[in-house]
């Protein structure tokens, strides 16, 4: 009674710590799923409002500006003056009176980066700086705005009234267009060198570009010259690009990388509205433009060969319209965003890359001028009714939407929307690219070159272990292939990289003889054994005649290598790396898909073997024995009784293989090139999605935008994963009870 109940107590025990061992099981794997998802889920969130503070002005701003952290605004008013205001009360902190202006009226400006260049009614063109000083006192942050270098830069003889201006500076050259009233545009360009001496030297130079404008103009016959009125300007960072909008939906193009020979580039019809303003993006590459009915569209100089210059520019965007005309466009200095105001009183903050438009805000009236914070975590606007908005916003994650993510998309720089992965760049102005099907293609790839390999030799060869080899060879060369289970990843990349690869490389063309020459081996040890005699014939036990095989290998393989130059001479031009580039289209590099195929189902190969050569080994001996017994050849057992029963168990094994392939990280990493492209070509590497997240997991930014998709691609292998483990579970079992009555 005693044994009973100890055996009860321990059947019972048993039972529950099984049952709570799964239990465990399944609460850490459903953990795991939270947290990675957790992780994910804020890409999934918008832009947002966080506060919002209005102020009065006390006269019509031509523009604006603020701190980085978002305590101290500034307004330049039509009369000269800044006003220097508290976002937090909207208090007055600092006024300040523009020098020279007197009681003339400032009747366009543009804003780089602090710089604030201004035309007049009377046609004279200033230049302010305006920055923020930042000290500590007392643990305190005391921030002061300072205005300097206040300059006249142009005065017109003319006296014509400035309409549009733009300007930029870098490293002590300055260039400024403008257009006057009586439409003439002129350039101004200003540069700062130092001499040896220690001193400066200061060139000007003042062109007149009207005519190279005139250029673009279209005739209404050939005596009359149709006008063509200027309605907005843009000059690009490098001060080479010069794009003038037009009332007849034009921009116009003129090359200024040599100020004094200017010429115009291309004329491109861009919308059948006005142009009412321009402005670059992030990195001046890529060209916003927003028209009369509200329509905001991104442009980009594109390789083109049918033009002159091999570019022209295209449309690579598009962006929600306004339902009124644009008045100001605003750039972030972070990042691809970019503020749109309209005539309507509708803002909308959009991200050119993803298309979207992450917030539509209202001002009280038609904005006048608009800025977004150095840290693009605000927004400031002023307004015709003298009110200054500022809305302070987060928009952590505007790169990315379900088409960033896993569509094509048209980046700076490409000809064509393409896929794409590159998360970091050499510039601060570069633009990320997030794409995760070339991440996926390169796991699909590497996971089917590694299984193609791995399959075939793992399952015919337990077939061969379970059925027809010597108890004696099997106790030694199972237990070999399942130690190789055992062998690190890191220690297989190792070598397939440093090793297995330069090898390839070098007698490639012996690989690609070698099946020929295993087949014709094999081929001729069939037939040596079929003329051997009886007596020689029974030294070896039944089981062990694959040793006789191994010589035969041995020199196939030598053969191969011996006789690959020959081939490479011969069929492949002596040097088959370019004779596969010049006849097939494909560039060898030296990792590959190929070694990776090898390395990769060397790691996978135990696992099948392992698993199926156990499934066919335990397949009940009164059906094989049944089978031979009807004259069935051991062949035919083992093809048509042994694989079907354990086929199960082998779908199983093939499933792990494909588990642990896709999982695989160092192998991939170290054997391959890491790019990641989309291309069969077994020639070229890849980057499958374990592999990119063990390389960028430690450079990525908590919480940052890179640190979540790397989370996003974690969770894409979590749910292929599993959701390919539970096909292929109820596929096992239909296939269980499927062969369950043999």
């Amino acid at each position: 009674m005693k044994i009973i109940n100890k055996r009860k107590l321990i059947d019972k025990t048993a039972h529950w710590g099984i049952t709570l061992g799964g239990a465990a099981v399944i609460l850490v794997i459903l953990t795991l799923f939270v947290f990675i998802f957790l992780e994910v889920f804020p890409l999934l969130k918008g832009a947002s409002v966080l506060e919002e503070h209005t102020c009065s002005l006390s006269g019509k701003a031509i523009s604006v500006g603020l701190d980085e952290y978002q305590e101290i605004a500034y307004a330049v008013y039509e009369d000269g003056n800044i006003d220097f205001l508290s976002l937090s009360n909207g208090k007055l902190i600092k006024m300040h009176d523009i020098k020279g202006i007197n009681n003339s009226t400032i009747t366009a400006a543009c804003n780089d980066k602090g710089h604030i260049v201004m035309g007049t009614n009377d046609g004279r063109v200033f230049r302010v700086n305006i920055e923020f000083s930042v000290s500590f006192e007392d643990e305190e942050r005391i921030i002061t705005p300072v205005v300097s270098d206040e300059e006249v830069i142009f005065t017109d003889e003319a006296g014509k009234e400035i309409q549009y201006i733009t300007s930029k500076s870098d490293e002590g050259v300055t260039t400024t267009v403008f257009n006057t009233e009586d439409g003439r545009l002129l350039l101004k360009s200003t540069e700062i060198e130092e001499n040896l001496f220690g001193g400066e030297e200061k060139s000007e130079v003042i062109t007149d570009i009207t005519a190279i404008l005139e250029q673009a103009v279209s005739y209404k016959s050939t005596e009359q010259r149709e006008e063509l009125p200027v309605t907005s300007l843009a000059i690009d960072y490098f001060m080479e690009n010069l794009y003038v909008g037009t009332e007849h939906g034009e921009i116009v193009h003129i090359n200024v990388r040599e100020k004094e020979n200017s010429f115009l580039e291309e004329k491109i019809k861009v919308s059948e509205e006005p142009i009412t303003s321009l402005g670059f993006l992030l990195g001046d590459v890529s060209l916003v433009a927003g028209d009369q009915k509200g329509n905001v569209n991104i442009w980009m100089q594109v390789r083109d060969e049918a033009t002159s210059s091999g570019w022209t520019l295209k449309k690579v965007h598009v962006g929600k319209p306004h339902q009124s005309d644009i008045t100001s466009i605003a750039s972030s200095i972070r990042n691809k965003c970019f503020v749109t105001a309209a005539s309507d009183g509708t803002i909308h903050l959009k991200h050119a890359t993803s298309e979207q438009t992450l917030l539509n805000l209202k001002s009280k009236s038609m904005p006048t001028a608009i800025a977004y914070s150095p840290k693009s975590n605000g927004i400031l606007v002023a307004d015709s009714a003298g009110s200054l908005t500022h809305w302070s916003i987060s928009n952590p994650h505007p790169e990315t939407t379900f088409r960033t993510l896993f569509g094509k998309v048209w980046y700076e720089g490409y000809e064509k929307p393409e896929h794409s992965w590159q998360s970091t760049g050499g510039t601060d102005d570069f633009e990320p690219k997030f794409g995760l099907v070339p991440l996926i293609f390169g796991t699909i790839k590497g996971t089917i070159y590694a299984l193609i390999i791995a399959i075939p030799i793992g399952i015919l060869s337990a077939l061969y272990t379970s059925q027809f080899l010597h108890d004696s060879l099997k106790k030694i060369i199972k237990p070999s292939i399942e130690f190789m289970a055992a062998l690190p990843s890191v220690i297989l990349g190792f070598l397939a990289g440093l090793w297995l690869a330069p090898l390839m490389e070098r007698i490639f063309p012996a690989i690609i003889i070698m099946p020929f020459f295993l087949l014709l081996f094999i081929a001729v040890a069939f037939c040596i054994w079929k003329c051997l005699p009886g007596y020689v014939k029974g030294k070896y036990r039944n089981g062990t005649e694959a040793i006789f095989l191994i010589p035969f290998f041995i020199v196939a393989i030598l053969a191969s290598i011996y006789l690959g130059g020959s081939f490479e001479s011969f069929l492949l031009k002596g040097d088959y790396r370019q004779w596969f580039l010049d006849v097939l289209g494909l560039q060898y590099d030296q990792r590959n898909a190929v070694v990776v195929g090898f390395a990769m189902g060397f790691a996978v190969l135990p696992i099948i073997f392992t698993i199926s050569e156990d499934a066919m080994s335990n397949v009940p001996k009164n059906l094989t024995s049944a089978s031979l017994a009807l004259g069935a050849v051991p062949w035919q057992t083992a093809i048509r009784i042994v694989l079907p029963i354990a086929s199960p168990a082998i779908f199983s094994a093939v499933m792990l293989g494909f588990g642990r392939a896709v999982g695989e990280t160092m192998i991939v990493l170290m054997a391959t090139g890491n790019t990641p492209i989309m291309d069969w070509n077994i020639f070229n590497g890849f980057r499958a999605l374990a592999a990119n997240i063990a390389v960028e997991i430690p450079e990525a930014p908590l919480g940052g935008t890179l640190y979540r998709v790397l989370f996003l691609a974690a969770l894409i292998l979590f749910m292929t994963t599993f959701i390919v483990n539970t096909i292929a579970e109820l596929i096992r079992q239909k296939m269980k009870k499927k062969y369950s009555h043999l």
